[in-house]
C-alpha cells in the first residue's frame, strides 16, 4: 500500500487506475465518461446492445449502433428505489417523489394551483409497544428505573446507559424473551389494511360532522392522500401521510381544517384488525398537524421530508433488500439479532395455515410488511410514470435538436446483455464519480438555501414539523 498526499491507495484504487488507463490508451475515455453520465453512474447499470434505423426517405439508414461505443453497449440505470442497492437511482426516485408530493400541496404537474387553498393535514401513525426497547434519550439514561427490578426471565427492566443514535443497541428489546415478536410482525403485515380502514373511517367521521349520509358526504368532500412508510429502529413500520380535502371538481370543500383533524383522530383511534394472535391497532402516539402553505418553500420542505423515507430499506446494511427464499438464505444474512429474529418469526408464521392471507414468507425480508413504501390516491397528484415519461420526452427532444432533420421515422431494437460495470476497477471509478456529483449537488443546494431559505419556526430546529 502506497501513500500520496496523505491518501493511502489500496488494491481497489490501483485496479481503478489500471482500468481507466486502458480506456485512455484505447481513446475511449470520453465515450466511457459519457456512458457513465447517461446512466447517472448507476451502481448496477443494465448493459444494452441495439440499433436505431431511420426509415425516412428512399432507403433505411443506420443512425445509431451500440457497436461504436465502448464494449459495444449502452448503459441504462437499474431503476432501483433502495438507497442501499443503488444510491444514484434512488436519488432520482427521491426527486420524483418530491415533485409528486409538492404538486399535491401547491399545484403543478397537471394539478391546479387552487389546491393551495384546500385544507391539508399531516398525519403520523405509529405502532403500539410490543415490549421495552433501548432508546436514544436526549441527555438522559435510556430507561431510568430501579436496577433491582427484573422481568420473569431475570433481566433488568431499566437501562442507565446513554445510547448514541448510531448505536446498534437502539431499538433492540431489553429482554428478547419478553418481546412480542409475533405481534410486531403481524402489526407490520396488517398496516396496509389498517390504513385502508382508517381512510374509510375518516369519510364516515366527516359525514357525521356534516350531518349527512356517507354517500352525500363523498359528493361534497373527497379525501386525497400521499403516504410513506418508515421503519423505526425497532423494525416496526409507521406511516406519515399528507391528506388533502377537495370539493367537487377540485373546488373548495365544505369542511374546515379542524374538522379534518378531528376526523383523522377519531378514525385512527377506532380502527382494529383481529388476527389469530390478538388484534392490530394504531399506537397511542398519533400526531396530526394542519399544514399552512402560504410559503412555497414550506411545501418544498414537506415534500423533502416525505420523500427522504421513500428510498429507505428495513435495515441500514441492505441485507433485507432482497426476498428471503429459504431458512438457509435467512441464516446467511448479516443482520442485527433483533431484526434477524423478526425476519425469522415472519418466516415461521408464514408456514402456518392460519396466517396464509398475509403472505408472511413472501414479505419476511420486509419484516412482514407487504405494502408500498410510497403510495398515493388517484386524485392527489401526478404519477411517477408521468414524471418519468416527461423526463424521457425531454431527453428525446434534446437529442433531436442535435441533428439536422427532425422529420424522421426511427425504429429501435434493443437487447439486454448483462448487468454491472465491465470490471471492479470501473465500478470503483463509477462510485467515485457518483460521490463527486453528489457533493457538487449538495454544495449547490447549500449555496442556494443560504441565500434563499427562510428561517424555520423556533420549534422546527431545521425540520419542517
Amino acid at each position: 500500500m502506497a501513500a500520496t498526499g496523505g491518501h493511502e491507495f489500496g488494491a481497489e484504487d490501483w485496479e481503478m487506475f489500471r482500468s481507466i488507463g486502458r480506456r485512455i490508451d484505447r481513446q475511449q475515455f470520453e465515450a466511457f465518461q459519457a456512458q457513465g453520465e447517461q446512466c447517472g453512474w448507476c451502481r448496477h447499470p443494465i448493459r444494452i446492445r441495439g440499433t436505431v434505423i431511420d426509415h425516412a426517405g428512399d432507403s433505411p439508414r443506420l443512425t445509431f449502433w451500440t457497436a461504436a461505443l465502448p464494449d459495444g453497449v449502452t448503459l441504462k440505470g437499474c431503476g432501483s428505489r433502495r438507497e442501499t442497492h443503488c444510491p444514484a437511482c434512488a436519488a432520482l426516485y427521491r426527486g420524483d417523489a418530491r415533485h409528486l408530493v409538492r404538486a399535491g400541496l401547491v399545484g403543478g404537474k397537471g394539478i391546479p394551483e387552487s389546491v393551495v387553498e384546500h385544507p391539508v393535514i399531516f398525519l403520523t401513525l405509529t405502532a403500539p409497544s410490543f415490549g421495552a426497547v433501548h432508546a436514544e434519550a436526549a441527555g438522559g439514561p435510556c430507561r431510568p428505573g430501579s436496577p433491582a427490578a427484573r422481568c420473569r426471565h431475570g433481566r433488568a427492566r431499566s437501562c442507565s446507559s446513554r445510547h448514541d443514535g448510531r448505536s446498534d443497541v437502539v431499538g433492540s428489546p431489553l429482554c428478547h424473551e419478553c418481546y412480542d415478536y409475533a405481534g410486531a410482525v403481524l402489526h407490520n403485515a396488517c398496516t396496509p389494511e389498517l390504513w385502508r380502514r382508517t381512510m374509510i373511517s375518516m369519510h364516515r367521521q366527516l359525514a357525521a360532522a356534516l350531518g349527512c349520509t356517507q354517500s352525500d358526504a363523498k359528493q361534497l368532500v373527497r379525501l386525497s392522500f400521499c403516504r410513506v412508510a418508515e421503519y423505526q429502529r425497532r423494525g416496526i413500520v409507521h406511516l406519515h401521510a399528507v391528506i388533502r380535502a377537495d370539493g367537487p371538481e377540485q373546488t373548495l370543500p365544505v369542511v374546515s381544517p379542524e374538522q379534518l383533524v378531528q376526523a383523522a383522530l377519531r378514525a385512527a383511534n377506532g380502527v382494529t384488525i383481529v388476527h389469530p394472535r390478538g388484534a392490530a391497532r394504531w399506537g397511542e402516539q398519533i400526531d396530526v398537524q394542519v399544514l399552512e402553505r402560504s410559503e412555497k418553500q414550506r411545501a418544498k420542505a414537506v415534500a423533502s421530508y416525505v420523500a427522504k423515507y421513500a428510498t429507505k430499506s428495513s435495515d441500514d446494511s441492505g441485507a433485507l433488500d432482497v426476498r428471503i427464499r429459504s431458512e438457509w438464505d435467512l441464516a446467511k444474512r448479516r443482520l442485527p439479532a433483533h431484526l434477524h429474529r423478526m425476519a425469522e418469526v415472519s418466516w415461521e408464521l408464514g408456514g402456518v395455515a392460519a396466517f396464509e392471507q398475509w403472505h408472511l414468507r413472501r414479505h419476511a425480508h420486509s419484516l412482514g410488511y407487504g405494502g408500498h413504501f410510497l403510495s398515493k390516491s388517484k386524485g392527489y397528484s401526478t404519477t411517477l410514470g408521468a414524471l418519468r415519461a416527461a423526463r424521457q420526452q425531454w431527453q428525446v427532444e434534446r437529442a433531436r435538436k442535435s441533428v439536422e432533420s427532425d422529420d424522421r421515422s426511427l425504429h429501435a431494437r434493443w437487447r439486454a446483455v448483462g448487468i454491472g460495470w465491465a470490471n471492479e476497477g470501473e465500478a470503483t471509478w463509477a462510485e467515485a464519480q457518483r460521490r463527486r456529483r453528489e457533493d457538487e449537488r449538495r454544495c449547490a443546494l447549500e449555496d442556494f438555501y443560504s441565500r434563499e431559505r427562510p428561517e424555520w419556526p423556533a420549534s422546527g430546529a431545521g425540520e419542517p414539523f
